[in-house]
């Protein structure tokens, strides 16, 4: 696969992932990098593939892709926090 992806879900019970995911589109949309969502939730080989790429077996979403290179989990800009990769 090529091109960015971000690893989301659209079911969560989870604020924190909620807003996560938020914040990485957000910020996406604003410096107009074009990235796929993949919605985790809908096929659990999804979840897998997300999981086997971060290799973490317990990774949550957001996940942020380029290509087949793992770029890093979303840690946040507010707390210093940053993406993997040099996506930021």
């Amino acid at each position: 696969m090529s091109g960015l992806r971000v690893y989301s879900t659209s079911v969560t019970g989870s604020r924190e992932i909620k807003s996560q995911q938020s914040e990485v589109t957000r910020i996406l949309d604003g410096k107009r990098i074009q990235y796929q969502l993949v919605d985790i939730s809908q096929d659990n080989a999804l979840r897998d593939e997300m999981r086997a790429l971060a290799g973490n077996p317990k990774a949550t979403p957001p996940q942020i892709v380029n290509g087949d290179q793992y770029c890093g989990v979303w840690a946040g800009l507010g707390g210093g926090g940053s993406v993997g990769g040099g996506l930021w």
